[in-house]
């Protein structure tokens, strides 16, 4: 019922207006949703590959980490970091993943019910998202 509730909320491609997002989910977030296998390798495999437009001559570092790893204080990331985020929807995975994305060093936050995605360039405005399977 959750993730029902979940994918009532999120997005697809239509109407995205960040040309950054909308090109890394049309390429790389949908193409592993409709994929078998686990989520968080196939991400980290893809990002790590993912050449965007606007990321031109720049390799993503990405990595894999769970929730209850996650320190918001703690984040000693660089801009061309990205963090791959498993086990949001546990327990108290949902409570701090919100507090996560708060914080002034993300810069775009995408979650996909149980994987969140982290992002620190500050290519655009502090954005939110949430996105399902189209």
């Amino acid at each position: 019922m959750k993730q029902f509730l979940f994918n009532l909320k999120a997005g697809n491609a239509h109407g995205l207006h960040s040309p950054f997002v909308y090109e890394l989910y049309t390429r790389v977030i949908n193409p592993c949703l409709h994929q078998s296998g686990e989520l968080s390798a196939l991400l980290k495999k893809e990002l790590t590959h993912f050449q965007a437009k606007s990321l031109e001559n720049t390799k993503l570092k990405v990595q894999i980490i769970s929730i209850n790893q996650l320190d918001a204080k703690g984040l000693n990331m660089h801009w061309d970091d990205v963090l791959l985020v498993t086990q949001i929807r546990n327990t108290l995975g949902l409570t701090q993943w919100k507090k996560m994305i708060k914080n002034e060093k993300i810069i775009f936050s995408i979650e996909l019910y149980d994987i969140g995605i982290l992002f620190f360039n500050p290519i655009a405005p502090k954005q939110h998202f949430k996105f399902k399977k189209s």
